[in-house]
């Protein structure tokens, strides 16, 4: 009788341990859980870094275009196509 209720007790901490483990692994605040989360936290920090690099790179731009009439002439002629009175332009047709 003793042998059995020995093996009852076994059997029941036994369930308990392995529900325990399933909880800590599969519930929302489980292991499972944690893990997902904490890859989103390393890709957002990731993104807040390069946006952050981003912004330093644009402040530096808008500080130079304030400043800067070589960086006005440059995007001027970049990006609008202006040239100076007097200069030739070679228009090469890309292929």
């Amino acid at each position: 009788m003793q042998d059995v209720s020995v093996r009852i007790a076994v059997a029941v901490f036994g369930v308990l341990t392995i529900a325990i483990l399933l909880l800590a692994v599969f519930n929302e605040k489980g292991a499972l859980q944690v893990h997902t989360q904490a890859k989103k936290l390393g890709a957002i920090e990731s993104e807040i870094r390069r946006l952050d690099s981003e912004n330093q790179q644009l402040t530096t731009e808008i500080q130079a275009l304030r400043t800067d009439p070589t960086a006005i002439e440059k995007l001027a002629r970049e990006e609008l196509k202006l040239v100076k009175p007097g200069e030739v332009v070679l228009v090469i047709p890309e292929n």
